[in-house]
């Protein structure tokens, strides 16, 4: 039984294990290093500081992980503004975001999206796209959480992009965050769960059966 619960122990540390790397392999995932306000926040790179901001909440969005994240706001019609950094991993390491994509607008197609670009493969992948048409107009979208495994192990850049269609107004927004993790009540759920299935198959082991 003990060796059973300690087994348990360790397969709960390792469910926690793509976030400690997630947090480790890219700078400020969270955006918890801030700075508050506009800007690119630390770690984080932007050609268009004016519409990119850390902030705690957003319209009726919070955080996901701590108390901050990335707001990107769309700018002039036809340049897209982009929040990136470069990163390294290891082949086989996950890591995982949370993203939305608002918008004001109702005329055109404001779009945005969050994808990974491989060095070593010089290929892209797409975590997440949407558009003024697939989430409405006007409309402000969930938080959806996207995860990548990278095929190698190599340089990986993050790429969170939107971009206004059609004119210069009503912007649209992409909202970036780190998941969160389980509350501590919640792995106490789990570790209980786990003893109560560990001590039923002890007493199932014990069990003898009388023929008649």
């Amino acid at each position: 039984m003990k060796k059973f619960l300690l087994a348990a122990a360790a397969a709960l540390a390792s469910l926690s294990a793509p976030q400690a790397a997630s947090a480790s392999t890219i700078v400020n995932a969270g955006f918890e290093a801030g700075p508050v306000g506009l800007g690119a926040p630390t770690g984080w790179f932007t050609l268009n500081p004016l519409r990119v901001a850390t902030v705690s909440s957003f319209g009726g969005y919070t955080a996901q992980e701590g108390s901050q994240f990335a707001v990107i706001a769309t700018g002039i019609q036809g340049i897209p503004t982009l929040l990136t950094q470069l990163f390294s991993m290891t082949q086989g390491e996950t890591i995982s975001f949370m993203v939305a994509f608002a918008t004001t607008e109702s005329n055109f197609n404001d779009f945005g999206g969050l994808g990974i670009f491989d060095f070593s493969n010089l290929s892209g992948t797409t975590l997440f796209s949407q558009s003024v048409s697939s989430v409405g107009a006007g409309t402000a979208g969930p938080w959806t959480k996207v995860s990548f495994t990278a095929p190698t192990s190599g340089f990986y850049s993050i790429n969170a992009t939107v971009q206004n269609v059609g004119n210069s107004r009503n912007p649209s927004y992409l909202l970036l965050d780190a998941p969160g993790v389980p509350e501590p009540g919640t792995w106490m759920l789990m570790l209980l769960g786990i003893g109560a299935v560990g001590f039923s198959m002890r007493r199932r082991r014990n069990l003898r059966v009388n023929f008649a």
